[in-house]
């Protein structure tokens, strides 16, 4: 027993680790340089649905203050031969006034039979459309509530010929009925996702995600990404394998965290949720990060789970009763890891309750990944945007089709 209390406690202290050297890298990026890079830029906004933040989302990157040229392609989907998403008419609305933005139309992959995951088909149908002299090309999700100067902290680092790409992050903000039993499934959510921002930076591991992101457009051709995408589920992870190719940097930006609003989640969401991002990680050749999330969460929810019943037992009772004081740690670590955050959402009052809150779902949290990394070594179909896929590898999969309901 008191090995397996060691092992708790060792991953709790490389937790630690991780986050004092986010904080630290955080610190480091914000004492750099005014900006002073600002070629001309093009925003590609993805869309499928529509909510009641999405317009605000919208009007965000409608707003960007950016001392560049930049245009905005706000891009959704045909459904059959003639209708198209729910988000298309209110798009064009939005638009109204705008001279540097366009709404785009692009083919459903199920109606023309298209061997690649609808979000990808719609990124490549804007590319096709974009102006030779664009430089930089940055990619926003529909769900990512930004900062008027997003673009301009994304595109920054790209001066630096070394740096491939840039990226942002995501914070959920749990926006519920502030019942911390009813609101469970979507703070479990929140602190699974969350946490994430810690294991970002400059370092060899760091990941592009799709949903705030930027690259040179010169990528496109030299990272070979229409080839990459022709027949792939996910954007971002081919992105990141094109900027690994040529031996450049992904570059994390924590002043381009995003906040993403959840509420009303159930169990089976968040399960379909969480197994979906770690199915994408295992079968697409991230088997290193992969590998992390199985050595940090697994054992210690073996543990965690076993407690119970070996307290029965008085020869590990005693050591039991040292997992009290791990549980406060691993609490107060999470709480303290969000240095990073920009200063404005540290300020925030309702962020910093988000925090608190989130914090005390971290040993749920742990059990649901848990569940994720054993899940994806058996599964590797997906559900996402009401298409089922299967991913073969990082640039193969098949499309199944639609499902009545994700």
């Amino acid at each position: 027993m008191r090995y397996l209390i060691s092992t708790c406690y060792f991953l709790l202290i490389m937790e630690i680790l991780i986050a004092l050297r986010s904080f630290l890298y955080a610190r480091r990026e914000r004492r750099k340089v005014p900006h002073v890079f600002f070629p001309k830029a093009a925003v590609i906004a993805p869309h499928y649905g529509w909510d009641s933040r999405t317009a605000g989302n919208v009007k965000r990157v409608l707003e960007q203050d950016y001392a560049g040229e930049h245009l905005v392609y706000l891009v959704t989907n045909y459904v059959g031969e003639s209708d198209y998403d729910s988000s298309y008419e209110p798009l064009l609305e939005l638009v109204k006034g705008y001279t540097n933005v366009q709404v785009v139309l692009a083919p459903n992959i199920i109606d023309n039979n298209l061997p690649r995951s609808q979000k990808i088909q719609n990124l490549m149908s804007v590319i096709e459309l974009l102006p030779d002299d664009i430089e930089i090309i940055a990619f926003i999700d529909a769900d990512a509530e930004i900062r008027s100067d997003w673009l301009s902290q994304l595109v920054q680092p790209l001066k630096d010929p070394r740096v491939g790409a840039t990226v942002g992050g995501r914070f959920y903000l749990v926006t519920g009925e502030n019942n911390f039993l009813k609101d469970l499934a979507s703070i479990t959510e929140a602190a699974w996702v969350n946490f994430q921002l810690t294991t970002q930076g400059d370092h060899p591991l760091t990941m592009i995600w799709g949903g705030s992101n930027a690259i040179r457009r010169k990528l496109i051709k030299q990272g070979k990404i229409l080839e990459r995408w022709a027949h792939a589920a996910i954007e971002d992870h081919n992105l990141t394998f094109a900027v690994r190719s040529l031996n450049q940097k992904i570059h994390f930006v924590p002043e381009a965290i995003s906040i993403c609003h959840t509420k009303h989640r159930s169990w089976k969401q968040i399960l379909e949720f969480t197994n979906r991002q770690t199915i994408m990680t295992y079968w697409m050749r991230h088997k290193i990060q992969w590998a992390i999330l199985f050595i940090a969460v697994v054992p210690k929810t073996l543990i965690l789970m076993s407690a119970p019943f070996l307290a029965f037992s008085t020869r590990t009772v005693t050591w039991l009763f040292s997992l009290i004081p791990f549980l406060f740690l691993e609490i107060h670590c999470y709480r303290h890891a969000f240095s990073a955050l920009p200063d404005e959402m540290k300020r925030n009052q309702q962020i910093q309750e988000n925090i608190k809150r989130t914090s005390f779902a971290i040993p749920i949290s742990g059990f649901i990944a848990a569940i994720n990394a054993i899940w994806a070594i058996f599964q590797n179909e997906i559900v996402w945007g009401n298409v089922r896929y299967r991913i073969l590898s990082d640039t193969e999969c098949q499309v199944l089709g639609r499902v009545t309901s994700e």
